[in-house]
């Protein structure tokens, strides 16, 4: 740990159920923050996701109306987005793709992955210091406009679906920050989402 930074918070900034946030320094002094992976998390994960199946299982054995809804389909599905979400190397290429789709959007901006520091159940980040859409004080920065922060956004929103295909998966407040200076910050890109070109089709024409 002390090769790689000179500090790291030991409260974490943000905690949810796979994995927890903390403001850390690199040696170099460059400001970043860490996502760590909760031990033993993906065990966990997998025990609860079998008693999903026995249930799934049960529910279209004994209940003839739930299998129109294909319980251990959805089971299934659930089970592939969380083994993606447990590996943060994905999560590492989802971010440097992002990237690459908004080089040329001033008004977007996607933290910096530190690839030599991260793996599959650490990941090191630039810091960003925004504040979450989720906090009203957000919008009330002094040098923010409230209407070009949400056509930004509105802006992103499309292009993701509609030009590139590619999808943040979990858009909230709480991914999505505003800078001080205006631009808007997406973060947290475990889960996303793919869309081809005969489905972009589809959506332009409803």
């Amino acid at each position: 740990l002390t090769s790689v930074f000179s500090h790291i918070d030991p409260v974490p900034l943000a905690a949810a159920s796979i994995a927890q946030v903390h403001r850390a320094v690199l040696v170099d002094g460059s400001e970043v923050v860490v996502k760590v992976q909760r031990p033993g998390i993906s065990e966990v994960i997998r025990d609860d996701i079998n008693i999903l199946y026995y249930l799934a299982e049960l529910l279209q054995r004994y209940v003839p109306e739930a299998r129109t809804f294909n319980p251990e389909g959805i089971v299934n599905e659930f089970f592939k987005t969380l083994e993606l979400e447990l590996n943060f190397a994905i999560e590492a290429n989802n971010i440097r793709r992002f990237s690459e789709n908004f080089r040329d959007d001033s008004t977007v901006k996607i933290p910096h992955v530190y690839s030599q520091f991260s793996g599959r159940r650490v990941l090191v980040l630039e810091a960003l210091k925004g504040i979450p859409l989720s906090q009203k004080s957000a919008l009330e920065q002094e040098n923010v406009d409230r209407l070009e922060v949400m056509r930004a956004g509105i802006r992103c929103y499309f292009k993701m679906v509609f030009r590139d295909g590619f999808f943040h998966g979990d858009l909230h407040g709480g991914n999505l920050f505003a800078l001080n200076d205006g631009k808007l910050v997406l973060i947290d890109f475990g889960i996303v989402g793919r869309l081809s070109a005969k489905s972009r089709q589809r959506l332009s024409n409803m």
